[in-house]
């Protein structure tokens, strides 16, 4: 199993504090997410600041986070490996990697309101404005998923997009089993990455990025 082995999921969030965390726990959990989109996100504050991210693992939307192993240097076979058997250890270290980078975000008394919804091509995301003690609000964009989850590529599209172009342009000229897999399950994460491109404060920069890993995507479909 793939393993983090950057600093890339610090870069996830931009504009965060950094902070410690533990490894992240091993130990399996069910694979359901929260009740409502509130407490995805409030879930989700306790488990990493317990830490106990094999729980926080639950509430990344399925194969999301293998998705995004590939903005750190993943090989095609570890994500079509993690993709096919199920993802939550790449998911509990995406959220160790988030809470490393962004301790202070979600930490301590962290208020989450919902605030509306959104629609991208037929899916519909939950807004939810997490405010930290200390620091300015963030939104975060939930999914139902078999319960509520947080969907990776809505929440924070802006701090994978330009490292995933260059993986995903090379699958394009992979034929493979595995690159065809990853490719397909991209096509899914089309909607996420529009609503990213809405959420409020998105700079012109990272939209142009967000719409550049949609074009690459699409090429396929």
């Amino acid at each position: 199993m793939w393993r983090r082995r950057s600093s890339v999921l610090a870069v996830v969030v931009l504009a965060a504090c950094g902070g410690g965390a533990d490894d992240p726990e091993s130990t399996p959990v069910p694979s359901v997410g929260a009740d409502t989109p509130v407490a995805a996100v409030e879930e989700l504050v306790e488990a990493i600041n317990a830490p106990d991210f094999a729980d926080a693992s639950r509430l990344a939307v399925p194969g999301q986070a293998a998705l995004a192993a590939l903005a750190e240097g993943a090989t095609f076979g570890e994500v079509a490996s993690s993709l096919s058997e199920g993802d939550t250890d790449v998911a509990a270290n995406f959220w160790a990697g988030f809470a490393q980078g962004t301790a202070s975000f979600l930490a301590g008394d962290v208020t989450a309101v919902e605030d509306g919804t959104v629609e991208q091509d037929g899916v519909s995301f939950h807004r939810v404005v997490v405010t930290p003690p200390d620091g300015d609000s963030r939104t975060l964009l939930i999914r139902e998923d078999d319960g509520y989850r947080i969907d990776l590529f809505a929440s924070f599209g802006p701090g994978l997009a330009d490292k995933m172009i260059g993986p995903v342009e090379r699958l394009l000229t992979t034929q493979t089993g595995e690159a065809g897999l990853i490719l397909s399950e991209l096509q899914n994460i089309v909607p996420s990455l529009l609503a990213s491109a809405s959420l409020p404060g998105t700079t012109p920069e990272t939209s142009q990025q967000l719409i550049a890993l949609i074009e690459v995507i699409t090429r396929v479909s």
